[in-house]
C-alpha cells in the first residue's frame, strides 16, 4: 500500500543525492536559504511543491485547511513558523495560497457537523458572511468565500509580530494567491 511513497523516496534519493548535483548535499553542506514561506490548503491535489515543482531550499511549507491563518496567538505552530523564517532564514515573501474546489470551505459553507473540523474553520466566517451578501447562487457563494479566506487570512497574517515588524521595515512582502484547480492557472 505504501510502496507508491517507497518508490517516490528512491527516486528522490536518485535525483537529488546520487546525480551530479548532489542538491541535497550542497543544501546540508550550505544550510537552506529560501526566499519564500507558502501557507497552503492540506489538500492533496494542491501541494506547492508539486505545484511550483520546486527543488528543495526554495521555501518552507505551512498547511491548514482552506490555508486559513487564524488571528495571531503566541505559541502556535504557524507564529513560531514565521518568527523562524523571517528572523533567521530572512525570507523575503509569504504567500497565503488557497484553491478552488477547497473542501474547507465548502463545510464552512455548508455549517459542517463536526467539531472538531468547525472549531477550526469557523474563524472564516467573516469571510463568508461576505461572500453571502455579494452573491446569489451556491456555487458563487462558495467561490467567493474561497477568496474572501485568503484575503482575510492574508490580513491575520499582517498581525503576527515577527510580520508585522518585518513588513515595517520592508524586509518582506505578503502575497495572496489562488490556484484553480480545474486548469491549474494561478491568480
Amino acid at each position: 500500500m505504501t510502496q507508491d511513497l517507497i518508490q517516490g523516496a528512491a527516486e528522490f534519493k536518485r535525483y537529488h543525492y546520487e546525480s551530479d548535483s548532489d542538491l541535497m548535499g550542497t543544501l546540508v553542506k550550505m544550510g537552506q536559504d529560501p526566499k519564500y514561506f507558502i501557507i497552503s490548503c492540506i489538500d492533496s491535489r494542491c501541494n506547492p511543491g508539486t505545484i511550483f515543482r520546486a527543488q528543495p531550499g526554495i521555501f518552507f511549507a505551512h498547511k491548514a485547511m482552506g490555508a486559513i491563518v487564524r488571528p495571531y496567538h503566541q505559541g502556535t505552530a504557524l507564529a513560531a513558523a514565521l518568527q523562524f523564517a523571517i528572523n533567521y532564514n530572512k525570507i523575503e515573501t509569504i504567500i497565503v495560497l488557497g484553491h478552488t474546489n477547497c473542501g474547507a470551505i465548502k463545510a464552512l459553507v455548508e455549517n459542517l457537523d463536526d467539531p472538531e473540523i468547525t472549531s477550526f474553520i469557523h474563524v472564516a466566517k467573516h469571510a463568508h458572511n461576505i461572500a453571502e451578501a455579494a452573491c446569489i447562487t451556491p456555487d458563487e457563494i462558495i467561490c467567493r468565500t474561497e477568496e474572501e479566506v485568503i484575503l482575510e487570512s492574508t490580513e491575520n497574517l499582517k498581525h503576527y509580530p515577527s510580520v508585522a515588524q518585518a513588513l515595517a521595515a520592508k524586509k518582506i512582502s505578503v502575497k495572496s494567491w489562488q490556484f484553480d484547480i480545474e486548469n491549474g492557472n494561478l491568480r
